[in-house]
Parts: C-alpha cells; structure tokens; sequence
C-alpha cells in the first residue's frame, strides 16, 4: 500500500485549534477529475492497508431520546479512553470507525455552529486514535437516524435548508481538522434513506464542501454512503457516486447485517423472523452462498471499476445466539471482504451492553470473538 506520513500529536492540535470554524462554505462549482485508473489502484491499495476495523459504537454518537439523556455515557458506556484505543490496536484491529452524532450540540441557523466542547472532545479522541498510527473514520451518525433530532432526512421536505445545514457543518468538521494525516477518513453520514436525488445531493454536497477547505482535505480519502448503505439499494443505477476535483479519492460506505433475522433479530417472535444460528451442517452452503453473493454485487458494480468498499458496519446481537453461529458469521464475513479488498469494521457497542470487548480494564474481549481473531490467523 501507499505510505502515509502522520502529522505527529502534538503538533495536530496545535495546528487544529488555531482551524476557525465560523467561515463560511463557498458555492462555486469545482472541476470535475477524469477517471484515473492509477489512481483507482492506489485507492484500492489504500483501503485493503487498512485491515480490520472496529467501531465505538454507542459512545459518541448517542443522542436523546425516550429512555436515555444526552450525552457520550448515556447509552452505558463509560468515555472513551487512551487505553481502550491502545487495547483496540494490540488487539490486531487497524481502524477505528469513530461514529459521533452532532445534532443535539448544533447551534441555530444561519450558521448552525458546533458547541466548542463537543468539538474539543472528538478532537481529543480522533487525535489518540491517530497517535495510536491508527486509521480513523468520522461521521454523521445519528444526524441522519430515527431520533426525533435527527435532521438530515428532513432533506426529502426541505432540501435547500438541509443541504445548507449539511454543508456547514461538515465545513466545520472539515477546517477544524484539515491538517489531520491521511488516516483520518470523513464518512459523509450514516444509513439515510430518503429519494435517491435527495441523497445524492448530500453526498455531492459532502465532497464539494470538503474540497473547498484547505490542508490535506484537499485530497482527503472520503467516505459516500451508499444508500440507506444497503447492498441491494445501492447497486442501483439510481445510486450516483459524486464527482470529485481530485482522482482516485472517493470510497463507498456499505453495511451488511444478512441475514437480519440472524444478525439483529433478537426474539423468536420477532416479526421479520429469528435465527439463533448460522453456518451449520444444515446451512453452510445456502448460508456462505447469500454472503459470496451479496459480495459478489459489490465487486461487479463497484471494486471492478476502482471503487473501493469499506463494510462500516457488520455484527451480530448476542442475545438468545448461539455463540459458535455468532462466530462463524463474523470470521466468514470478515474472511471474504478481506479477499476482496474491502475494509470490514465490526459493529462494536461494549461488553456488557450487547457487545464484545469491555471498555474498561482489563479490555477483556468475549470469547466469540477471540474465537474469530483465531480463525483469522494465517
């Protein structure tokens, strides 16, 4: 892969803080690259270097609403710390998905300001994570979900008014931390399903607004959600890719929970079915046939054509599981992104809390687990 010199810390923060995040976006319209298959590889190359991911789910992207306050430990996660990243890193795990949810710390329009704190506190953990020479992606996560705050799938209704929110803010996202390495990767939102213009407005919106700040976004990696980041939806003609001023810079953001009845079904009365298991005598070859096809669609519609792939999201709930489905499920999708190039990064909410890896000392990691990262030894 391509190496990538990471500005070194402290350096980072002084250059971030001295960033100022009440400039305005510009609206002229940028040049448009030519496809550039050089620079397609060294994209490919750039997301296979990245390995195996996991997030930090339910942390910093939580937000209010009936059963929880606001706040990064009201989802039952203790703050994220220095040595939970580190612990993440001698794990074997390259990239961190690092999902924050701004709406509840957003200020009024015109200008939709982010509140200082909360922008010193993402700050702080995305500047650990590249310390660690980790790879770190950062979102829009819940800005764009089912809560009663979230706002960017109002953009069906107010398309004007969302797109100028959307863009703003990612502006300030963007100044604040255009002197980060190439690491760090913007992921332009999470699973927003609204029409298909509306969501490749966004998305276009997204790369227009980062190119136009200064430093390395520039030429940034970035992330495009693929629609509702769903397989099927997404290789879809009505699916546009954004155009882009640089070559070679753009990476699609898929998730993949297949079978649901498996994978988030979490009661055998649940309405669209329950699986407890996965891959067993009875069902290896139809089980391992879905996941080589839904891969398959990935390849064809976008890793042939220099598109690279990163899986953001992929897991299995615990409850009423059978740990051995859970494991194998997990090692075999891990298994066949890494065959093909793309960037698996494991759905990860906390043990304890219907995840795997406890985030305090001693990180202690779930047996299902350490059963997958023994699989995935060569």
């Amino acid at each position: 892969m391509r190496s990538f010199r990471l500005v070194p810390v402290l350096l980072l923060f002084v250059l971030l803080s001295a960033c100022q995040t009440t400039d305005k976006p510009t609206t002229e319209k940028l040049p448009v690259a030519a496809f550039d298959p050089a620079a397609a590889e060294q994209c490919l190359a750039f997301v296979r270097g990245m390995e195996i991911g996991i997030n930090i789910g339910n942390t910093l992207d939580s937000i209010t609403n009936d059963m929880f306050p606001q706040g990064e430990t009201s989802w039952g996660n203790p703050r994220i710390s220095r040595a939970y990243i580190r612990a993440l890193k001698n794990y074997g795990y390259k990239t961190i998905r690092l999902p924050v949810t701004w709406a509840e710390y957003i200020g009024s329009g015109p200008n939709y300001i982010i509140e200082e704190e909360r922008m010193k506190r993402v700050e702080q953990v995305v500047g650990w994570i590249l310390a660690e020479e980790m790879y770190c992606i950062l979102n829009l996560h819940h800005d764009g979900g089912g809560a009663s705050k979230s706002w960017i799938r109002k953009v069906s209704a107010d398309r004007a008014g969302t797109l100028d929110r959307f863009a703003k803010v990612w502006h300030q996202i963007a100044v604040r931390f255009a002197d980060a390495s190439d690491y760090l990767i913007f992921e332009s939102m999470n699973e927003v399903e609204t029409t298909y213009s509306a969501l490749n407005a966004l998305n276009q919106t997204f790369v227009d607004t980062v190119r136009k700040t200064e430093g390395n976004n520039k030429t940034r990696y970035l992330l495009v959600a693929g629609y509702n980041t769903d397989i099927n939806d997404t290789c879809n003609f009505q699916f546009k890719m954004p155009d882009d001023t640089v070559a070679g810079r753009l990476i699609l953001s898929i998730h993949y929970y297949t079978p649901p009845q498996f994978c988030i079904a979490e009661q055998p009365n649940n309405s669209w079915g329950f699986r407890s298991d996965w891959g067993t005598s009875a069902t290896e070859a139809s089980d391992n046939a879905e996941l080589a096809r839904q891969i398959g669609k990935l390849k064809s519609y976008y890793i042939d054509k220099g598109i690279p792939i990163i899986l953001g999201e992929y897991g299995v709930t615990i409850s009423n599981k059978v740990e051995g489905g859970r494991t194998r499920w997990i090692t075999a999708v891990t298994k066949i992104c890494l065959e093909n190039g793309i960037c698996p990064v494991l759905w990860e909410t906390g043990l304890g809390t219907g995840g795997d890896i406890q985030r305090t000392t001693p990180f202690t990691m779930s047996d299902a687990l350490k059963a997958v990262w023994q699989e995935l030894k060569p």
